[in-house]
């Protein structure tokens, strides 16, 4: 598959991934945390993840494609530990 280079490149090691698998087959964390986890493990690209565009991952996770390049940056800036940002009331 023929790919653009990102300006944020998701590359998760094995342990974020498992991690991110569990936390989404629990289902028990907030909706946006499991959407974060379902963006950052089809825009993985390293060796073992499916390096899915921005387009295909918006349809497949149902949000913008805005949303997926915060994602993206926020990971490659912050880390996976620092999650979605919580709303304001």
């Amino acid at each position: 598959m023929l790919t653009m280079k990102k300006k944020y490149s998701v590359i998760l090691t094995e342990t974020q991934r498992e991690e991110l698998y569990k936390l989404i087959a629990a289902g028990t964390a907030p909706a946006r945390k499991l959407t974060h986890a379902r963006v950052l493990l089809k825009a993985d690209q390293s060796a073992q993840g499916p390096c899915w565009v921005d387009e295909r991952i918006a349809d497949a996770v149902e949000v913008s494609q805005l949303t997926i390049s915060r994602i993206r940056k926020q990971y490659v800036e912050e880390g996976l530990e620092a999650g979605p940002e919580p709303t304001s009331p």
